[in-house]
């Protein structure tokens, strides 16, 4: 549970420190400290449940995954003193009262050893060698001062990020009486920060063990890079002025020249970037400024990732409504990298409903999936393929995509082809494959079954033949079993005649197998 624990805890400090107010904080750590907190339990990875005796007894909830719905039956109608009393008596309950006093000073920005870590860390705090800029400082003179007071705050951090979360708690301190609008930006660029100290970080684990750290760390990291998201969603690029312009060109750069680096990376520096670039698209002056430099960045003679620029490029371009220039710019790139990114984009001009640049779009897909057929490839491009084909189900080239994926794309075309109720396509497509009924799911052939029982036929002929054919006992029995199945289709369809030739013919062939011929009789098939 360690790992569950360290996400939990740093969920929780993450949004504390976000929620609540100092004071509160301070009384919470009082209302623990009194002894006030009368049980504490872990209910789950995310969840914690307590009691706290204040004037009555109350129930708190806290949830780490979604801190919106922690509660508290407390008559206060805001996050309360009383959650993070329980917090910090959970901490107590699991590691002892230093773990609480650990918790209680990171939440509020106090330097200590960081908690739960099986290795001392120094955790750097605020030395005073450096000046603090002003609030009317640069983005780039507050960048450069954060370096040089946190900058090696990555040395610490080679089982853990524990001691990156008081760094970001203090930094994001620093801002706290700023208006929200210019605290958002600053804040979004503690968080890339705080993100590029824990890459740092991973550069400094073995091969071997980079794996088990990279999910640790992603865990840990996850609450930062959701809460960076929000701040993106919160920006109204129209209020992005003066100042505010200069702080979201700074953290575009600090996204872009992270992503642009051509190494294995923790996080997805492309989406990071991508996010600000959708938000601000609709600022035709920064969307063209943004797109020059893209530009520029192609033609540098650096080496940088050049799937990268131009995978930025086009979702510039796509943002812009140029899907012709995005499309060529998505050539360029590295597919087996860039598909993630275009998918959304497909799936948006799907809901828009043009079909001219819809189909521009799944013709560039399909070129370059069918050069590298593979499940992982092919799921994805084959839920755009059924959307359109329900949206549009005259035009035949989106069956025609999904049936020359075969046989990658069985599972997906057998499930679309039932859902859109066609039900002769389906049968021939488990021909096809060699699919027996007993195969297919209950469900689907009796669904078949009811709404076109003849087009099971040939299914069962096919598995019966299959059966007889393996010449063993337990062959024959499967066969006669299938036999019973398709008689009562024969005769659903008023076809009796059908059958009772089709049944001479099955007896007649097989004459010879002893063994057929007894489990017929006892399957009371012939008499």
């Amino acid at each position: 549970m360690a790992s569950l624990d360290d996400k939990l805890h740093t969920a929780l400090e993450h949004s504390l420190g976000q929620h609540l107010h100092e004071d509160i904080i301070r009384r919470g750590w009082e209302y623990y400290r009194s002894g006030q907190v009368l049980n504490v339990k872990q209910a789950d990875e995310d969840t914690l449940y307590g009691a706290v005796q204040g004037s009555d007894v109350y129930s708190v909830l806290l949830d780490s995954d979604q801190f919106r719905y922690s509660k508290c039956t407390c008559p206060f109608n805001d996050y309360c003193k009383h959650m993070a009393a329980v917090y910090f008596a959970y901490c107590h309950s699991l590691d002892g009262e230093s773990a609480a006093q650990a918790a209680y000073d990171r939440i509020l920005g106090v330097d200590q050893k960081p908690q739960r870590t099986s290795v001392t860390v120094s955790v750097p705090k605020f030395s005073g060698r450096h000046t603090q800029p002003s609030d009317d400082a640069s983005p780039w003179e507050w960048g450069h001062w954060m370096e040089e007071e946190y900058g090696e705050t990555w040395r610490s951090c080679r089982h853990s990020l524990h001691s990156l979360q008081p760094v970001l708690s203090a930094l994001k301190g620093t801002t706290k009486h700023w208006d929200k609008r210019s605290q958002r930006l600053h804040w979004m660029s503690v968080i890339l920060f705080v993100l590029d100290q824990a890459e740092q970080a991973i550069k400094t684990v073995d091969t071997f063990s980079r794996y088990y750290h990279e999910m640790s760390f992603l865990r840990m990291a996850e609450p930062w890079v959701e809460h960076y998201y929000t701040l993106v969603l919160e920006m109204q690029p129209s209020e992005v002025i003066g100042l505010d312009r200069k702080w979201i060109n700074y953290v575009a750069d600090y996204a872009k020249k992270r992503a642009m680096k051509n190494e294995q990376q923790l996080f997805d520096w492309t989406y990071i970037y991508l996010a600000i670039c959708e938000r601000m698209a609709e600022d035709t002056e920064w969307y063209e400024q943004e797109l020059a430099s893209m530009t520029r960045e192609e033609h540098r003679e650096d080496p940088v990732d050049l799937t990268f620029v131009h995978t930025a490029a086009a979702m510039l371009c796509f943002f812009g409504k140029d899907d012709e220039a995005a499309l060529s710019h998505f050539g360029k790139t590295d597919f087996a990298r860039s598909q993630k990114v275009i998918y959304p984009c497909v799936a948006q001009r799907l809901e828009e409903g043009d079909w001219k640049v819809i189909g521009e779009w799944m013709g560039f897909l399909y070129e370059n999936i069918s050069k590298v057929k593979n499940a992982r490839t092919i799921g994805p491009f084959m839920t755009l393929c059924r959307r359109a084909d329900t949206d549009q189900p005259d035009e035949p080239r989106w069956t025609r995509y999904m049936v020359e994926l075969l046989p990658h794309s069985y599972s997906d075309l057998s499930d679309h082809w039932l859902a859109v109720k066609k039900y002769e396509e389906w049968a021939d497509l488990q021909l096809l494959i060699g699919m027996r009924p007993d195969d297919l799911g209950i469900q689907n052939v009796r669904e078949v079954a009811k709404a076109a029982p003849s087009v099971m036929i040939p299914l069962y002929h096919q598995s019966i033949e299959e059966w007889i054919n393996s010449r063993n006992r337990q062959g024959y029995r499967m066969a006669v079993k299938e036999l019973k199945k398709l008689e009562k289709l024969y005769k659903a369809g008023k076809d009796a005649e059908k059958w009772d030739r089709y049944l001479a013919g099955i007896v007649s062939k097989n004459q010879r197998l002893r063994a057929f011929q007894e489990e017929l009789w006892k399957g009371k098939i012939v008499t």
